[in-house]
């Protein structure tokens, strides 16, 4: 897993990453990623106003199996 960050680091290297830098590293969309971090499904850290999260938590996160259904949140039919 080797992304490009702002000063020639790479996701390897670094301890945090930026959400964009997670977003390249794991193929997910940002508004996917802020869902999973509301979701406490990964963590995030505040440092002023940027969202940076743990490399050890994207690696962990990549190697779990995840949901494929939206949990109980339906279009309200009841099904």
């Amino acid at each position: 897993m080797r992304v490009r960050g702002r000063k020639g680091d790479t996701v390897s290297e670094s301890i945090l990453v930026s959400k964009r830098e997670a977003e390249q590293a794991l193929s997910l969309s940002v508004r996917t990623l802020d869902n999973l971090i509301v979701r406490k499904e990964l963590t995030a850290r505040r440092v002023g106003r940027r969202v940076l999260i743990p490399r050890a938590e994207l690696e962990r996160f990549a190697r779990r199996d995840h949901k494929t259904q939206p949990d109980g949140k339906g279009n309200g039919d009841g099904r």
